[in-house]
């Protein structure tokens, strides 16, 4: 990327405000993504799965699922879903070895791509970048430890009602009655599913019980929290 160029500015003020590059310099993030080249897809295109064998990918705009998918029986599972400031391939990247999975973009994706080397050499050479990408990478295994534990503990109505409380957000002014949802407030009962491990007729009617009990509201692909107090019940979740 042109160190002057628009894009470059629009780059770095997106990843300034992720998790991944917070407190990173400026210029030192700079320094980090100008040999990055941009990379677009469409909402709903699948990808090849074998993109992150080759390059490292951050996505800047839109959300990315990351998929598994049985051969057999052609079943999928979501392990992630990536935004703003999240990479593809960390495992790749970590071990070099081969990685099947599947992402399908979610919205239209805007993303920045780098040779798998050259990630590498940025994780070698740049310990303040560490400093996020370590902890990066423990939030990444408590997600998958999580979702792990709650396949075997939990049934499919505590696992949705987790699910949603993950992604509340706060609200945004105190005169608003329902707590907003982040990254799932418009996905289709198919795709919560993937999410959970279940199936989307399942998923379908535990979401008509939290309506029918005004935990939630959920309509033309709007999807919010009514009453946060007893989704935390639900979850086994209490005030302090």
């Amino acid at each position: 990327m042109n160190d002057n160029s628009l894009f470059l500015n629009h780059s770095l003020n997106i990843l300034q405000t992720s998790f991944l590059f917070k407190d990173i310099d400026r210029e030192l993030l700079k320094s980090i993504i100008k040999n990055f080249t941009r990379v677009k897809w469409k909402r709903g295109e699948s990808i090849d799965s074998d993109i992150g064998m080759k390059d490292l990918y951050i996505v800047l705009e839109g959300r990315l699922k990351i998929t598994k998918i049985d051969p057999k029986t052609g079943r999928s599972i979501s392990l992630f879903i990536l935004h703003d400031g999240d990479i593809h391939d960390v495992f790749t990247l970590l071990d070099g070895k081969e990685h099947i999975v599947f992402p399908i973009a979610m919205d239209d994706i805007v993303a920045i791509k780098t040779p798998l080397s050259n990630a590498r050499n940025i994780i070698k050479n740049h310990p303040e970048f560490n400093k996020n990408f370590l902890p990066y990478l423990g939030e990444r295994l408590r997600e998958l430890e999580d979702f792990g534990e709650s396949l075997v503990f939990d049934d499919t109505a505590t696992r949705l009602s987790k699910l949603i409380l993950k992604h509340v957000a706060p609200k945004e002014s105190e005169d608003d009655e329902h707590y907003p949802l982040k990254l799932i407030n418009n996905l289709s009962h198919e795709s919560i599913s993937e999410l959970i491990g279940s199936v989307r007729s399942v998923v379908s009617t535990q979401m008509e019980k939290l309506k029918k009990e005004e935990i939630i509201i959920s309509k033309r692909g709007y999807l919010a929290v009514k009453n946060l107090k007893e989704l935390m019940k639900k979850c086994d979740v209490f005030e302090e």
